[in-house]
């Protein structure tokens, strides 16, 4: 699969995403095998997920570093799901995989763009009631 072919099933993915008004969406190849894709969602309450995945592209698609960062009109954090090799969550069961919030670090199983998307959704539509 090439970096654009990735790039097109995340655009996908944020175009069926609820509560999403706008996107934007850039991607890179780093060859010989290698991409990267970024961008941003803005929701309809003015949050926003910005995304970032290193993937190896060949001989088959693996994310090898993503971060996924879900702000609020203002900047403040909501949550931000990565990989990084943090060190304050090295003794996290899910290592190096971890999830940022207003209250620490915690476990994650390392979700996709998608799930992401999703989670961000579900809290513009239970903020929004």
């Amino acid at each position: 699969m090439s970096v654009a072919d990735y790039a097109s099933k995340i655009r996908t993915a944020i175009l069926e995403t609820p509560h999403v008004v706008s996107h934007s969406l850039g991607y890179e190849d780093r060859p010989p095998v290698a991409g990267i894709v970024k961008g941003t969602a803005r929701f309809s309450d003015g949050t926003v997920l910005h995304f970032k995945e290193y993937l190896q592209l060949n001989p088959m698609s693996i994310r090898l570093k993503y971060a996924y960062h879900y702000v609020t009109a203002t900047g403040s954090l909501i949550f931000r799901y990565d990989n990084a090799r943090d060190p304050a969550a090295r003794d996290l069961p899910t290592y190096p995989h971890h999830r940022h919030s207003h209250t620490g670090l915690e476990v994650s199983s390392g979700p996709s763009l998608s799930d992401a998307l999703h989670e961000a959704a579900a809290l513009v539509k239970r903020l929004r009631k």
